[in-house]
């Protein structure tokens, strides 16, 4: 996957318009189609403007999702944005309960027991 279907796929999951995009980050729209099919490269100052519209870091943005931790992966999920966002906890808070968890829950096969004592 290359950049321009990383920000397709983000702005999706965000479900945002192209063109709401590109207005939010102040390219153009003719421009952010270009970026998305990959015909044409960002500069620095999109890639960054970007990464902070979308809410990923610019590693993320430019290596992709095998390159962020599973803890990172958790906190983007729209899913736990609710979730957090609802119980009103902040980004600081969730990741330690999610760091908590991983770690608790580290070599567990089907059938143990959830939460080791």
């Amino acid at each position: 996957m290359d950049i321009g279907e990383r920000i397709v796929l983000l702005r999706e999951r965000k479900g945002w318009k192209q063109k709401d995009f590109a207005d939010k980050v102040k390219i153009n729209v003719s421009v952010m189609n270009r970026i998305e099919k990959g015909s044409r490269p960002l500069t620095d100052v999109e890639i960054i403007k970007i990464a902070d519209a979308l809410e990923v870091t610019t590693d993320h943005l430019l290596k992709g999702e095998s390159n962020i931790s599973k803890v990172e992966r958790i906190l983007e999920d729209s899913n736990t944005q609710i979730a957090a966002n609802d119980g009103n906890i902040s980004r600081e808070d969730a990741l330690k309960a999610i760091e908590w968890l991983l770690e608790t829950e580290k070599g567990r096969k089907p059938g143990d027991k959830q939460f080791k004592k």
